[in-house]
């Protein structure tokens, strides 16, 4: 039993010492009582980033601080992170997802591109622009959620995704640049929101060969996505309201459905309701 727990206790130690990042591998500068971190010298799967380097706050990560850090499979970025440089964690190809911080207002150009084995994207609600080539190349995506907050996806952000399918567009989404989800080859039956204005040049619904086959998209008549369908020759659906269609339901038109207790309960009481009208008949 004491041999297991030793063997125990040394697997643990191994696997954190050799895959959990040293705190002398990140490299960072402190200027006006901010941290900034500019680069990364270690190879471990897993980088977990403190709150504060130097004593002071980490705020911003510089461009190209992680660039081709293969080793890393999983990032924890501090609450309190409010900036993300270009190309900063640019062809981490082994990382698989990203959970960006509530407190992040700003990502640069390319920050996730070439991330291969990127498979799950968690954005902030500060966010209101993803800009050019951000995700581009991130081949095992296969959905993404944006938040209320985003306006404006910017050229190439999505393009050579190949794998995505699943896409939620923010209601307030304005702008999907050029090429925006060019090559994303899985997306079809895309719905646009009526309050994006600007649909860019092959932004949806084309690859290197062309038009994607069985590309459609769903929107209202009159919008930006109608004209960007017949411009390109997509199929269009249109959505006569779409506020009725996407909204949840009116729960008061709704049948009510009691929980599975309250059923057992009702038969068990008429149950034992007709026995004792039985006995009693007996009785008489």
């Amino acid at each position: 039993m004491k041999k297991i727990t030793l063997i125990m206790i040394i697997a643990f130690f191994l696997h954190f010492t050799n895959f959990t990042v040293h705190a002398e591998d990140i490299r960072y500068t402190v200027i006006n009582d901010r941290a900034t971190i500019t680069g990364f010298s270690g190879e471990a799967e897993t980088l977990v980033i403190p709150s504060e380097l130097g004593g002071a706050p980490v705020t911003e990560i510089r461009d190209n601080a992680f660039y081709k850090c293969s080793s890393l499979r999983e990032i924890i970025l501090p609450e309190g992170l409010k900036k993300m440089g270009h190309h900063c964690f640019y062809e981490c190809t082994s990382l698989k997802k990203i959970v960006i911080p509530d407190s992040v207002s700003e990502t640069g150009m390319g920050c996730f591109e070439g991330c291969s084995s990127l498979e799950e994207i968690i954005l902030p609600e500060k966010l209101t622009i993803l800009p050019e080539s951000c995700f581009r190349d991130c081949s095992s995506l296969k959905n993404i959620m944006l938040p209320q907050s985003i306006t404006d996806i910017q050229k190439f952000c999505f393009a050579g995704c190949s794998s995505l399918s699943d896409i939620s567009f923010s209601g307030n989404l304005v702008s999907i640049g050029d090429l925006a989800f060019y090559g994303c080859n899985s997306a079809s039956d895309l719905y646009i929101p009526d309050s994006v204005s600007y649909i860019g040049i092959h932004s949806l619904g084309y690859n290197e060969y062309g038009k994607i086959s069985g590309f459609s998209i769903i929107g209202s008549n009159g919008s930006a996505s109608e004209k960007y369908a017949e411009e390109n020759g997509f199929h269009f659906s249109a959505i006569p309201e779409t506020a009725e269609v996407f909204a949840p339901s009116e729960s008061r038109y709704a049948p009510v459905k009691l929980p599975e207790i309250f059923l057992f309960a009702g038969m068990f009481f008429l149950i034992m309701a007709i026995i004792s009208t039985f006995r009693i008949k007996r009785r008489r």
